[in-house]
């Protein structure tokens, strides 16, 4: 079972040891080139890479030594399969990735099953052969058109363009057999996260994908990186083994004191009911109104390492001790957490739950956690309280544009926010108050349940794979970066189209600013022209933060920091690094194209 999400918000207490173990189980792998077989010669590693855009023969260009894995493929070295020597089975993995235009890749667990790398830059519906997409089984004996089965398509597409970074993050489940070889459990994808966008959760396979090594599945397999179908580097990849075997409670005694307690009694109490349980979630105190509520016994610990553990007692409060413990305890409400360095073998633990009040929730939830373990579930409410609702969605072609707060990653809310959408997969929001464009995405439009749901607190979240462009800076700056003292107000702005807003500003002093921009039919990113009248004076705009310029053709710059070209239309403008990011002058007239 999954650590719930929910408990990762909460306030906490730590009680820490001081010794550490060190785990096989939590090692880390690093993968380079020398850690896989079977490369024909299309693999090398690089110092550099990136793409022209609009490459004839689908490669990405390098230059120099380094540690980026690069498949070129050439009619003297045909691609290949590479497959990794060192053989996992439940796996976290981590991959930062480039895919060339119109290039083709994929990613085999265990050599088995395959999420796809693909350029799906522009796609609006995405399939399961699309670019995070588990790929479809086959089946030569079924008809024509029936062959293939079980693939499972992304939530939504959250890639990048060709040529810029992109992160895919699996959790994999291994399928499980018995001592007989029998499969008791099949795989399962815990996540799969692609830009840090959810695209699969809790994803079970009942067999291979189309390609797979072998038939038959198997408890551990290699890492295998498609190489045959066109040119992808590979920055990093990491995988963490998860093989730990999970601690379990080994017995469990009770007993209850009726009263409502927010502090431990000075004095000891009379119990009004004990006993002792299977589980955690047998107990019912059997007591009307207020309880307080000991719990002890011994947990078995299987393997040696740094273990956490977390108490959460809903609309109560907790405390809890693993082992030995000679600090004062105190009831706490929200989380209560331990981390501790443990040994493998039983170690006694208590836990106090204070209902000081009467709920109908007997329970309480209680989980364990460690680096190679699968967070786990050791004790939740039947009827547990939950904070969370579902979701509400703001759909493109039921409302395109959409007034609301929008939240920024430095915790700011911009309070006259306003998100665009469009049929083409991608969107962006303006800032009404500073004339600025705060971020462009690709994938699905809008998150409004902070917005709608309940009282609300007036947010809409993007949904997909955000390019952050701005944090709340001024339109206008000096030619040093600094703000300008012509003070903007907006008027309000014009739908023109689908994905497709002017928007207009004016100062007291007669300044007049046309914001034009457009959600480029293509799907490839957005179009902006901005004009202003009735100033001495030129300017410099930030278009994106970053700290280098590559200029990969005679008319596209990468912003490798902010993942996005940048395109200028306007003649005798060229970008510009400032110390905050990177600028263009601005002085009558200003046209620039951003792709993500």
């Amino acid at each position: 079972m999954l650590l719930k999400p929910r408990l990762l918000g909460l306030g906490m207490a730590l009680a820490i040891a001081a010794p550490t173990f060190s785990l096989q189980a939590q090692t880390v792998s690093k993968l380079s080139l020398d850690s896989f077989t079977n490369n024909k010669g299309s693999w090398t590693e690089v110092g550099e890479v990136w793409s022209e855009l609009s490459p004839k023969d689908h490669n990405l260009i390098s230059d120099g030594d380094g540690t980026i894995l690069l498949n070129a493929p050439a009619k003297r070295k045909p691609g290949s399969d590479i497959i990794s020597s060192e053989k996992f089975g439940d796996v976290e993995l981590k991959m930062v990735y480039m895919m060339a235009e119109g290039s083709n890749s994929g990613i085999y667990l265990q050599g088995q099953y395959e999420v796809q790398l693909l350029d799906s830059w522009q796609e609006t519906n995405p399939n399961s052969g699309s670019n995070g997409g588990v790929y479809e089984r086959w089946d030569e004996s079924k008809p024509d058109g029936q062959k293939g089965y079980q693939g499972y398509a992304p939530r939504q597409n959250a890639s990048k363009a060709p040529g810029i970074w992109q992160t895919l993050e699996v959790a994999f489940q291994a399928p499980k057999f018995s001592t007989k070889g029998e499969k008791t459990q099949n795989a399962k994808f815990r996540y799969i996260r692609l830009n840090g966008v959810t695209i699969h959760e809790n994803l079970e396979v009942f067999g291979p994908t189309r390609g797979a090594l072998l038939e038959e599945e198997l408890a551990e397999g290699p890492i295998r990186i498609q190489g045959d179908h066109g040119s992808v580097a590979i920055k990093s990849l990491e995988v963490k083994r998860l093989d730990l075997s999970a601690p379990e409670i080994k017995n469990i005694n009770f007993s209850v004191y009726s009263g409502s307690f927010s502090e431990f009694p000075e004095s000891d109490l009379k119990a009004v009911k004990s006993g002792n349980l299977e589980s955690f979630d047998d107990f019912n105190s059997g007591v009307a109104g207020s309880t307080l509520t000991k719990f002890t016994g011994m947990l078995n610990i299987k393997e040696s390492g740094n273990y956490t553990f977390d108490l959460d007692v809903p609309r109560g409060l907790g405390a809890m001790v693993i082992g030995d413990n000679t600090s004062p305890l105190e009831l706490k409400e929200g989380r209560v957490r331990v981390e501790k360095a443990m040994a493998s073998g039983d170690v006694p633990y208590t836990i106090w739950v204070s209902k000081p009040r009467d709920w109908t929730v007997q329970g309480f939830n209680f989980s364990a956690s460690a680096d190679g373990l699968w967070p786990i579930v050791l004790s939740e409410p039947v009827m547990s309280y939950n904070n969370s609702a579902d979701p509400i969605w703001v759909k493109t072609d039921e409302t395109p544009v959409l007034r609301s707060f929008a939240e920024l990653p430095n915790r700011t809310k911009l309070s006259h926010a306003v998100s665009v959408s469009s049929e083409y997969g991608i969107h962006f929001t303006y800032d009404l108050e500073t004339n600025q464009l705060i971020r462009v995405w690709r994938g699905g439009f809008l998150d409004a349940t902070p917005m709608w749901n309940s009282r609300g607190n007036g947010v809409s979240r993007p949904l997909g794979a955000v390019t952050e462009l701005s944090l709340d800076n001024p339109l206008l700056l000096t030619n040093s970066y600094q703000a300008s003292d012509i003070a903007l107000k907006g008027t309000g702005y014009q739908i023109l189209g689908n994905g497709d807003v002017e928007f207009g500003a004016k100062s007291e002093s007669g300044a007049i600013l046309k914001d034009h921009i457009k959600l480029m039919e293509t799907g490839k990113g957005i179009l902006r022209e901005m004009e202003i009248s009735g100033v001495p004076q030129g300017f410099q705009v930030k278009i994106a933060p970053g700290s280098s310029l590559k200029k990969v053709s005679k008319t596209h710059y990468l912003i490798e920091d902010t993942g996005a070209y940048l395109e200028v239309l306007t003649e005798d403008v060229e970008p510009q690094i400032g110390a905050e990011g990177i600028y263009l002058p601005f002085n009558s007239k200003l046209s620039y194209v951003l792709l993500f």
